[in-house]
């Protein structure tokens, strides 16, 4: 899940530095298929932002003035739930591995 999660970041990052103006028509259809990936692994908040961009990016590419702002602010709660998620995993993580460590000392004793 993770992986995910970082390749999710990473989606966002690129749609920043590529600028919405030059954002690849296929971009919307890459943020449905990690929407999807994230249903299937649980993450249906995430799922749901993800969702939120895609429409985002069709809306803009389809309208006549472009209005970058509900983009940005979807991209952000997006890009901010991803770094919480990222957080959690590596809390997760790391009392995994402080547990073990305990359980191997308490088996040495």
């Amino acid at each position: 899940m993770k992986e995910l999660l970082e390749e999710i970041l990473e989606a966002l990052a690129g749609l920043l530095q590529s600028g919405f103006a030059t954002a690849p028509p296929l971009a919307s259809e890459h943020f449905d298929e990690l929407a999807r990936r994230c249903e299937d692994t649980g993450l249906h908040t995430g799922a749901a932002l993800l969702r939120e961009v895609s429409a985002q990016l069709s809306r803009r590419r389809h309208a006549a003035e472009k209005q970058d702002q509900p983009l940005a602010d979807a991209v952000c709660r997006a890009a901010r739930y991803t770094a919480l998620c990222i957080g959690r995993a590596d809390e997760t993580e790391i009392t995994a591995r402080w547990e073990t460590l305990r359980a191997r000392q308490e088996e040495t004793k």
